[in-house]
């Protein structure tokens, strides 16, 4: 994937999980809705979307390097530029799947924020963040033409 990026470090990392994986994050999503509906919260934890997560065909994790606690100043700058350059990737991933004719949807939630997620996800967060997860595959009706503006 070519996105713009400084010094050439390409910061992303794209996951591709399967079903097991897949299987076992909305097993926490479900374990996340109820602690959330016992505690009186309603079960918004895990709300968010109106697409049941197992209909979804295909997942990718994307994460980006975490800047080291002791990298200062220049540690944390460096990281918000893999951040972007990795937003970069992922809009540029969107649009080649959409020429494709395959959906997509990028989307985050407090399910991927968890420690549970990475560890389903083998994400080690000390070294890497959760840019968010995409959601593919080829749409019933077909995908609308982007209208000129």
């Amino acid at each position: 994937i070519a996105a713009p990026n400084r010094r050439g470090t390409e910061p992303w990392r794209f996951v591709k999980l399967g079903r097991e994986t897949v299987g076992k994050v909305v097993e926490l999503r479900e374990r996340m809705r109820r602690d959330s509906e016992t505690r009186g919260g309603g079960g918004d934890a895990a709300e968010g979307s109106f697409v049941s997560w197992t209909e979804v065909p295909h997942w990718i994790v994307v994460t980006y390097p975490r800047a080291a606690p002791s990298s200062g100043p220049d540690g944390k700058m460096q990281q918000r530029e893999d951040f972007k350059s990795t937003c970069c990737a992922v809009q540029n991933f969107l649009l080649s799947m959409w020429s494709e004719g395959i959906g997509t949807k990028w989307t985050d939630g407090p399910i991927q924020r968890t420690e549970e997620f990475a560890e389903i996800c083998g994400i080690d967060l000390e070294k890497e963040k959760v840019a968010g997860v995409i959601w593919y595959g080829f749409a019933k009706g077909g995908l609308n033409k982007a209208q000129a503006k």
